[in-house]
């Protein structure tokens, strides 16, 4: 059995860190984006190219700060993976890089905006800020799926040597404009991480209720 160590639920206008509310904007509006710069302001870390990350990066910058804080990030990591899931890929960057390039005569690429367009791109940054050096994945399925974010970490752990998975689920909506991530730290059963664990099977059950317990 695995089991679910610490999560981070984020959907618009709120954060949820293991259970307590961490943000939550209340009668105040936010944009979507100004919403993501209120909870970095809160982290009180120091981190410049946050405000260059698309905002995929930095919906999954967020929660796993959250989720890895008090871990020694300097400290090499060969037995944690990451396994991340969405809908819609890095579609809110190919838009945005499509811009730059869509008018020949107003012709500009982006390197800024290109550099974003693969959504495996937030587990690149996350693994380099935190030197996580075991697999790191990225899946691409049609709606958040329990039993999909279940089957990749209990692979990783079981059949690639993983101790601890970092996986879930990390959408960004260009159409509407929203966003929705359900971030877990995942344990084998026999690792300990030197804090008190949550200690939450990893059932589809147990994911599916923190994924719809928080939904506005």
């Amino acid at each position: 059995m695995n089991y679910i160590k610490s999560y981070c639920r984020i959907v618009p206008g709120r954060v949820i860190l293991n259970g307590e509310i961490y943000f939550e904007s209340g009668s105040k509006p936010y944009a979507m984006q100004d919403f993501l710069s209120a909870v970095y302001d809160g982290l009180g870390v120091e981190y410049r190219k946050f405000y260059k990350m698309d905002t995929l990066s930095k919906l999954g910058f967020l929660a796993s700060e959250l989720i890895l804080d008090g871990i020694d990030r300097e400290k090499p990591k060969e037995d944690m993976g990451i396994a991340f899931f969405n809908r819609s890929a890095s579609l809110e960057a190919d838009h945005r890089y499509q811009q730059t390039i869509r008018d020949k005569n107003d012709f500009f690429p982006s390197p800024a905006d290109f550099v974003y367009t693969l959504p495996n791109i937030v587990t690149g940054e996350l693994a380099i800020r935190n030197k996580i050096y075991g697999e790191t994945t990225f899946y691409i399925i049609p709606d958040f799926r329990c039993d999909c974010v279940c089957e990749a970490i209990d692979t990783m752990i079981r059949y690639g040597g993983m101790k601890y998975v970092l996986g879930g689920w990390t959408e960004v909506d260009m159409i509407s404009g929203g966003l929705s991530c359900l971030m877990v730290l995942c344990r084998a059963e026999d690792a300990y991480f030197g804090k008190k664990d949550l200690m939450i099977p990893l059932t589809d059950d147990h994911l599916d209720e923190l994924y719809n317990k928080y939904e506005l």
